[in-house]
């Protein structure tokens, strides 16, 4: 409960901060930007006093001593008659009461009952269970969660390579970790910051969208197309079901048989709340960063504005470790947005300005972000020729190249030219400075996986279909005749924009809890472990994706599952050790002994995963101490 109190602090505080920075705004706008800000003020703020003390209580509070110094100066600098003002414009602006309750509070209930389903929810033989698509990135996720709350460490370890630094973006999941330090459970401090990040991804495309479009009916379509997003995948479902209706229920049941996820006919374009913003929490928050960003970067170079340039400044410099895709996604469109902006006539009596203020905002970001590329991004990929490479065609090899975003896009690559040539001057400038991050994407990949170039592509996606809204609506209001017609017309583009999306997120509704992750006896093993054992010790399992020593004890292992180490770049180091752990369980006494003590390996882990993936030597590990055992699972301490 204190970890709830404390997060539902900070966020107060970021509304303390916008309403400080945006006084002109209704009480709406400063909810979405102060709840960002107060998530980055934990986020980035908690790495200052950490580096010197821990990732510990100290450090904590001495974050909400200073964070609330600054707030109660604002506020008393702010108490005049300016409160009963914010509160008049709750229903005037851009979002009003019944935008917030009948569109971004549905679209957030809806994500957080399918977190509720899917995130350590119950099991129904006991135990915990996930649903399809937190099968699998979830785990690593509490790996980085409870490995930084449990070792204390700054700059963190990351717990699947034991000796390894943390690369990996993990500023979101360290705010879990943040709650966890105050007692919160694993559970609640993995989905409370991911409903309300989710919330404010909603909000986000809203303002966004209506600081392009200015009309509520775009910026309400935008968040429908976007949230329910899904090309024609629907089509070859019902075509298989041409020779047998029931073909038509592998939507519901098969692994990842969806209409925007079924590799086999090469639908690769997957839904933005299933297969984004619920199991993939880097990019959740990611994406909560960004939207403001974009907000304030079309602010401030619309009408100039130093002052925007300077908040986007601080906030874009924040964002490398909370991901990466998306703070080199808000780089190139800005890169895009400087030139064709440049060049625009209303610049240039005042050219000299916008070019000192784009250098402002470039030297904020260098002085903040630079020295976390350098540290923890670079290293890691400064000549590991997994990360960035020539690969033309992004993940598509099976259809023309036209054809594959027909088909995975549907309407809206269809629509997309007509609505760039219908745009006004304005909006085809921010088309043309979002274009190049989608032909850069098809042209290199920019980590050992090559599907999640679709991190960048998405933020270019989405202001595309922000400008297909806002042309969706022009068509609307030209149409003439019957009414039947207008009613036609917009049932079928929904219906067309939306239906592939919300097949799937009906799948993944009913995929929720029926995928056991971790039983009664490993959550009772982790807890053995977390209770009994250094929390620096390394310990010996198998390489499974669902493991209970990492995953919830928190506890560095000497190498993790391949779709992770690997895909993060290791390549060859999860190469050789796999080798190492394929065969020390198999190898006698004094070869198992001296291979735990040469890698400083204090415990040896045992279960069903480790007896079915590796020849175990049983009569070898029976020399070691049994410490703890429950149902098939061992736990061995190294003498």
């Amino acid at each position: 409960m204190v970890g709830v109190l404390i997060y539902l602090y900070f966020l107060a505080i970021g509304y303390i901060y916008s309403r400080h920075l945006f006084k002109d705004k209704n009480v709406f706008f400063n909810i979405w930007m102060g709840l960002v800000i107060g998530n980055v003020v934990l986020m980035m703020g908690i790495c200052i006093p950490a580096a010197f003390l821990g990732f510990n209580l100290t450090a904590h509070i001495i974050l909400i001593v200073i964070s609330g110094i600054i707030a109660g100066v604002l506020c008393f600098k702010n108490k005049e008659k300016d409160l009963k003002k914010r509160y008049g414009l709750f229903n005037k602006g851009e979002m009003n009461g019944n935008i917030f309750l009948f569109l971004v509070v549905p679209f957030t209930v809806l994500i957080g009952l399918l977190m509720s389903s899917h995130i350590l929810s119950d099991f129904e033989t006991g135990g915990y269970a996930s649903g399809q698509s937190t099968y699998g990135d979830l785990n690593m996720h509490l790996a980085f969660i409870t490995s930084i709350e449990q070792q204390g460490v700054f700059p963190p370890n990351y717990p699947l390579l034991s000796g390894t630094k943390l690369n990996y973006p993990f500023f979101v999941d360290m705010l879990s970790s943040s709650l966890l330090v105050f007692g919160t459970s694993l559970r609640t401090s993995v989905i409370l910051p991911s409903i309300v990040l989710s919330m404010l991804i909603i909000m986000g495309i809203y303002f966004v969208a209506f600081k392009i479009c200015s009309k509520k009916s775009v910026a309400a379509l935008s968040v429908v197309f976007i949230m329910l997003c899904g090309g024609f995948g629907f089509a070859y479902f019902l075509d298989n079901s041409k020779a047998d209706i029931s073909n038509l229920t592998e939507i519901f049941d098969a692994w990842y048989h969806t209409p925007t996820n079924y590799n086999e006919n090469n639908i690769r374009w997957s839904n933005t709340i299933c297969d984004m913003i619920i199991p993939q929490r880097t990019t959740m928050a990611g994406w909560a960063v960004i939207m403001p960003c974009l907000w304030l970067l079309i602010d401030a170079v619309k009408d100039n504005k130093r002052k925007s340039f300077i908040i986007l400044g601080f906030i874009a410099a924040c964002m490398p470790m909370i991901h990466t895709h998306s703070f080199l996604a808000l780089g190139l469109i800005s890169a895009g947005m400087f030139f064709a902006f440049l060049i625009r006539k209303e610049t240039l009596p005042n050219r000299k300005q916008y070019i000192i203020n784009w250098i402002i905002y470039g030297v904020i970001v260098a002085i903040i972000a630079f020295p976390q590329l350098f540290y923890w991004t670079f290293s890691q990929t400064s000549g590991n020729s997994a990360f960035v490479r020539f690969k033309f065609n992004w993940v598509n090899s099976l259809d023309p190249f036209i054809w594959f975003y027909i088909k995975n896009w549907g309407i809206f690559a269809i629509f997309l030219i007509p609505a760039f040539l219908n745009s006004d001057k304005e909006k085809k400038r921010l088309f043309l400075a979002c274009l190049p991050l989608v032909l850069i994407a098809e042209l290199f990949v920019f980590q050992p996986n090559e599907y999640d170039n679709n991190k960048l592509i998405y933020i270019s996606y989405f202001i595309f279909i922000i400008l297909e809204s806002d042309y969706f609506v022009y068509l609307w209001n030209k149409l003439k005749g019957a009414h039947g017609t207008k009613v036609f017309y917009a049932v079928a583009i929904i219906f067309l924009g939306t239906i592939s999306g919300v097949l799937t997120i009906a799948r993944e509704w009913v995929s929720g809890k029926t995928f056991l992750t971790f039983s009664e006896d490993t959550i009772e093993v982790a807890k053995y472990v977390k209770e009994n054992t250094p929390k620096d010790a390394i310990i010996l399992t198998g390489t499974q994706h669902i493991n209970p020593i990492s995953d919830l004890a928190g506890r560095s292992i000497y190498v993790g599952p391949s779709v992770f180490v690997y895909f993060h770049g290791f390549q060859d180091e999860f190469s050789q050790r796999e080798a190492d752990v394929r065969y020390v369980y198999s190898a006698d006494y004094d070869y198992l002994k001296r291979f735990c003590e040469k890698n400083n390996i204090s415990y040896i882990y045992v279960s069903s995963y480790e007896r079915n993936d590796f020849n175990v030597n049983e009569d070898s590990l029976n020399k070691f101490d049994l410490i703890f055992e429950s149902g098939e699972c061992k736990l061995y301490k190294v003498k």
